[in-house]
């Protein structure tokens, strides 16, 4: 199968239609299904849209995953779904029953928060997910704006999601050799906690989370600043 994570963790990426169309081609191409990890639908910024790679194709067999844990906020409710776009019956019969075994045997979601789903997805306001990306974004453009004038950082500008990807110019820092090094100091010296970019096969990169409060980001930017200065 080919996964396809569109708004993307962690770089933020907003796949356009061509894009998806492209990939798409390939898997009908190589007869293989889309798995689309879309835990983060909708969570773009302005400008950005988003768009489910099963409205595209009418042909190629799609399992979406979704849930609560990022666009609603709750990670802590462990609630998902997968839904199934397969118009030709492909998965028939060993798909099916292996996602049916497969929700039987682990251990399930709280089950007040299953019974309260369908209004939570039905009564959630849209002022509630406008204000979240509004926040992200604003915290985005915070974090992108002060790190850009880091010595040896340089961030990427996401355009969806809740992350942003920064990558370390290892030249600047010549006591280093990877980003996991580079990360193991920063939080041994400044208490600011990035995931290195080797957990992504992203290397000399870090990634950097913009759903604390903007205070602490802000503080957390300033520290880093000052340990890429010293």
């Amino acid at each position: 199968a080919i996964v396809v994570n569109s708004p993307s963790n962690p770089c933020g990426s907003v796949f356009s239609v061509a894009h998806l169309k492209q990939i798409l081609a390939v898997a009908e191409m190589y007869k293989v299904p889309i798995i689309a990890d879309e835990i983060y639908d909708n969570f773009v910024f302005p400008g950005q849209t988003y768009v489910p790679i099963a409205s595209l194709t009418k042909t190629v067999p799609v399992l979406a995953c979704g849930g609560l844990t990022k666009r609603f906020l709750v990670p802590g409710w462990r609630m998902g779904w997968i839904i199934i776009y397969d118009k030709n019956n492909i998965f028939a019969e060993e798909m099916r029953k292996g996602l049916l075994c497969m929700s039987q045997r682990i251990i399930g979601s709280n089950t007040l928060i299953q019974g309260a789903l369908p209004a939570i997805l039905k009564n959630t306001p849209k002022s509630f997910y406008d204000d979240t990306i509004r926040l992200v974004q604003r915290n985005a453009k915070l974090a992108y704006n002060k790190l850009k004038a880091v010595p040896g950082l340089m961030p990427v500008m996401p355009q969806g999601a809740m992350y942003m990807m920064v990558k370390v110019d290892l030249s600047r820092f010549p006591h280093f050799t990877n980003d996991l090094q580079f990360v193991e100091r920063l939080v041994s010296e400044q208490s600011v906690f990035c995931l290195p970019g080797k957990c992504f096969n992203y290397p000399n990169y870090i990634r950097i989370v913009l759903t604390v409060p903007e205070y602490l980001l802000s503080v957390a930017c300033d520290r880093m600043l000052e340990f890429c200065s010293q």
